[in-house]
Order: C-alpha cells, then sequence, then structure tokens
C-alpha cells in the first residue's frame, strides 16, 4: 500500500514539477506569466492521445512536444511580445489565448472525458505484493530525466547562459548582443514542450478532458508558490510535497478532498513561511 501511495505521488509531483518549472523558466526570461501553459498540458494530451495509435507512445511524446513547441512560437509572437513591458496585457491576453484552446479543444475532441490506454497502463511490475503499472514508471523516469536534462541546459549550455543574461537585464543582455526576442521565444518554447510532456505522460493514467489543463495549472501554481516563487529548486519541492499530501490524502482521507487538503496546507504553510519554503534568489529564477 505504501508503495503504490509513494508512487502515485511521486507521478502527481511529476506533472507539476515540469508544468511549474516551464512556468518558472518563462517567468524568469521574459517577466510574463504564461497563463496557458495549462492548456498547453491538455494539447499535448490530446496529440499524443490522437497520435499514438500510429507511431507508438515514444513518438506520440515527441509529437505533442513538437506541436506544443510551435504552440509556444504562436504564443511568443502574438500574446507576448506586443506586450513586453506591460505585464497587465500580456496576463490578459495569455489568459485570452488559453479559453481559445480550450474551445478548439472541445471543438476536435468534444467535451466528454475520456481513458488514454497505452500499452504500458497494462503491464505491471511488481514490488513485493504490490504490482505498479510501467506507465507509472515511466511518468517518474521521464519526468526526472527532462527535469534533469532542463537542469543541465541552464547551467552548462550557451543558451543557458543567454537565459540567465536576460534574466538578470534585458537591456544588458541586448546591449552585449544577445538576442532577447529568439531567448524569449526558447524560453516559452521549452516551457510549452516541458508542459506538452508532463500531458502525455500523467494522461494515460488519468482521464483526458479539454479542462484538465486548469487544475493542472492550478496545482503548478501552488507548487511555485509553495517552493518560494522564481526558484527552480523551491518549485520543484513545492511540487513534490503537493503530489505526496494529494496521494496520501486520497487514501487515507478521501480523493474528493485531497486537493483541498493540499491546499489548506499551502495556506498554512505560506502563514509561517510567507515567501515560501526556499526563497527566491536573484540567480535561481532560471
Amino acid at each position: 500500500m505504501l508503495t503504490q501511495i509513494l508512487v502515485n505521488g511521486l507521478v502527481l509531483s511529476g506533472g507539476y514539477a515540469l508544468v511549474a518549472v516551464g512556468l518558472t523558466l518563462t517567468f524568469g526570461v521574459m517577466r510574463m506569466v504564461n497563463f496557458a501553459e495549462g492548456q498547453s498540458v491538455m494539447i499535448g494530451a490530446f496529440i499524443a492521445y490522437t497520435t499514438v495509435p500510429y507511431v507508438g507512445y515514444v513518438g506520440a511524446i515527441a509529437a505533442a512536444m513538437a506541436v506544443n513547441a510551435v504552440l509556444g512560437i504562436i504564443l511568443e509572437r502574438t500574446a507576448f511580445r506586443p506586450f513586453r513591458g506591460v505585464e497587465l496585457n500580456g496576463l490578459i491576453a495569455s489568459m485570452g489565448m488559453s479559453i481559445i484552446l480550450v474551445n478548439l479543444a472541445e471543438l476536435v475532441w468534444g467535451t466528454t472525458p475520456r481513458p488514454f490506454e497505452t500499452i504500458y497502463n497494462e503491464t505491471s511490475i511488481n514490488f513485493g505484493t504490490v504490482g505498479i503499472s510501467v506507465q507509472r514508471l515511466i511518468c517518474v523516469a521521464a519526468s526526472a530525466a527532462i527535469l534533469l536534462g532542463l537542469w543541465w541546459l541552464v547551467q552548462y549550455t550557451s543558451l543557458g547562459r543567454k537565459f540567465r543574461a536576460v534574466s538578470e537585464d534585458h537591456e544588458t543582455a541586448a546591449a552585449m548582443g544577445i538576442d532577447v526576442n529568439q531567448v524569449s521565444r526558447l524560453a516559452l518554447v521549452i516551457g510549452s514542450m516541458m508542459a506538452a510532456s508532463a500531458g502525455a505522460l500523467t494522461g494515460p493514467v488519468n482521464m483526458i478532458a479539454p479542462d484538465m489543463g486548469r487544475t493542472e495549472m492550478l496545482n503548478a501554481f501552488a507548487a511555485i508558490i509553495l517552493g518560494g516563487f522564481g526558484n527552480v529548486n523551491g518549485t520543484i519541492l513545492g511540487a513534490l510535497l503537493i503530489g505526496m499530501i494529494q496521494s496520501f490524502g486520497a487514501v487515507y482521507v478521501s480523493n474528493a478532498y485531497s486537493t483541498s487538503i493540499a491546499f489548506a496546507l499551502l495556506v498554512l504553510t505560506l502563514i509561517f513561511f510567507p515567501r515560501g519554503l526556499v526563497p527566491e534568489r536573484v540567480d535561481e529564477n532560471v
């Protein structure tokens, strides 16, 4: 039982962390919040669901990330770049785009929640007396690998150095010859691809629906706030805590109240730690 609860918690945490870290990356570089990130999760789940019979599960994940990369380019050009420096307008524009994406998904796939079946849902590995589906183990391993890959990208590549430079100061970065528009676009593309991977990975262990992105977005924001806004390490810690609390709450209290319990503890934590568990440091915005 405990093993199952822990794995379920890690599945939830991995999905939340992918979305939350993508949001943190986008905010750190652009200083604007992408409210359409949750819908990127939903689009990723549906693209993977649609393509998996033709290209297999790994190919479906790649397809979901590729489609969301294009979506990220469109979002950056239409909802963010025109409003750079006017954060409220950009916020409203991204909220408008999220509504448009939900409506498009409803037109294409309908409004009824549906299961997303893969061959890995039908295969399980025994840990003692407990069987864990391979799909859940893939979720945990792939989420960790993607987060580790992003950390390596930011810390050890020229693109990562550009991310950090633009995060520090747009004008100084531009004066040093960095193409701020290109860096901002890449940040949004990577954030959208991470959200797509979250949808494609966690979709098979949940029902998928056009409104699923709202819940993912809410939990991702909770992870960001709990960990300390702008701090990547804190964000991952916040996602881990929320996922585990929801998993334990679903078993020992009620699945209907698991999210409420997590958010009640979030409020309680912020009373004693107003800046989150790991307060923001400027050099960790990216």
